[in-house]
């Protein structure tokens, strides 16, 4: 039997504990991505290497806004529910629902989700989610998920929309 390695260290690695509270959660910035056909959601990363010093997990929060069939001059709601289109990356992926009611959509199968669920969507699953709230009551508002993928960066992750997966042919 060989002898193993000894392990690197969470310091050797600038590896540290990190906390987050809401204050410093509600002030960190929106990000969305580049082409809003990818859908209308914005997420904030909370954990991801070098953002953080941290390794082996990236997480986020996902926001997806309701959607509305009437105007209010109050309050910016668009016609179309949020969304994030469907999609395929390498890295497992876990969703954690902490608000609203939505649909998750994975390979090709919906499922409802509402605040409480949790979702484990394989590696290289085509899958999204969509607001299905109206935004005229409280449960019915933002779709809001904690995701988790095991990757030291939300660099790591790479987004892939329009492919076709197994069985599927490009049209």
């Amino acid at each position: 039997m060989k002898p193993s390695k000894p392990s690197t260290s969470a310091s050797e690695r600038n590896v540290r504990p990190v906390v987050l509270h809401t204050k410093d959660i509600d002030a960190m910035e929106n990000e969305s991505f580049p082409d809003p056909s990818h859908g209308i959601v914005s997420w904030k990363t909370l954990l991801s290497a070098p953002k953080t010093p941290t390794d082996t997990f990236t997480v986020g929060i996902g926001t997806c806004p309701p959607g509305s069939t009437t105007s209010c001059p109050a309050q910016t709601i668009s016609p179309t529910p949020g969304h994030l289109k469907l999609h395929r990356h390498a890295h497992p992926e876990i969703y954690y629902v902490t608000d609203g009611k939505g649909l998750v959509t994975i390979d090709g199968i919906e499922h409802e989700v509402q605040k409480g669920s949790v979702v484990f969507i394989p590696g290289n699953a085509e899958h999204g989610i969509k607001n299905v709230g109206n935004g005229k009551n409280k449960s019915e508002g933002n779709l809001v998920w904690l995701y988790a993928f095991a990757a030291d960066s939300f660099g790591q992750v790479v987004y892939r929309f329009d492919e076709p997966g197994p069985g599927k042919k490009e049209e």
